[in-house]
């Protein structure tokens, strides 16, 4: 999947979605708070060495934040954790 910008240029940082990474050492992200139990709740946690995550949305303007998918659940991961933490897989 390649997204562009409106003038047709091609922004690689943009195509991370739907990419899968495997994480070579511990990571930590943030859970997204659901609507329906607790929308102010936010958690820090730790995703464990060779665990698979998947990016599903984002960068998105020049923000350092992905959206991501571990466990059937959504968190939020910097790009710079992610980079320095995980190896993207086929």
């Amino acid at each position: 999947m390649v997204l562009h910008h409106p003038a047709g240029t091609t922004d690689p940082a943009l195509a991370m979605a739907g990419w899968r990474y495997q994480l070579i050492k511990p990571c930590p992200a943030v859970s997204i708070p659901e609507i329906k139990t607790d929308p102010e709740e936010v958690r820090t946690l730790v995703i464990p060495l060779g665990e698979f995550i998947t990016v599903v949305a984002g960068p998105f303007n020049g923000e350092r934040i992905v959206d991501i998918e571990w466990t059937s659940k959504m968190y939020m991961m910097f790009t710079l954790h992610l980079k320095k933490c995980a190896r993207r897989v086929p």
